[in-house]
């Protein structure tokens, strides 16, 4: 499914605004095919992605973003918690 993260220019990255070639699913482990399924996903550069995934850098940033934009598009946040076990935004 296309993102439904507001991203506008998808050949850049959403952190740093590089050529982006990656594509990262905001909400990842065990959600990873909801998160794909609900459009939660974001394109990254090689490099943003490698520090997301090696040190954490803007995760929770990432995640309070596909949350908010899961919310304002699907349901309310009881809704996101059924779907996706726990809220991101506290």
């Amino acid at each position: 499914m296309k993102s439904i993260i507001p991203q506008g220019d998808t050949d850049t990255c959403y952190l740093c605004g590089a050529w982006a070639t990656d594509t990262h699913h905001c909400l990842h482990g065990s959600y990873r095919k909801q998160a794909d399924a609900d459009g939660l996903t974001v394109h990254l550069c090689r490099h943003c992605h490698t520090l997301l995934h090696d040190h954490g850098v803007a995760d929770k940033f990432l995640q309070q973003i596909a949350q908010l934009s899961w919310e304002q598009r699907y349901g309310t946040r009881d809704e996101f918690m059924k779907r996706y076990g726990r809220s991101f935004i506290v």
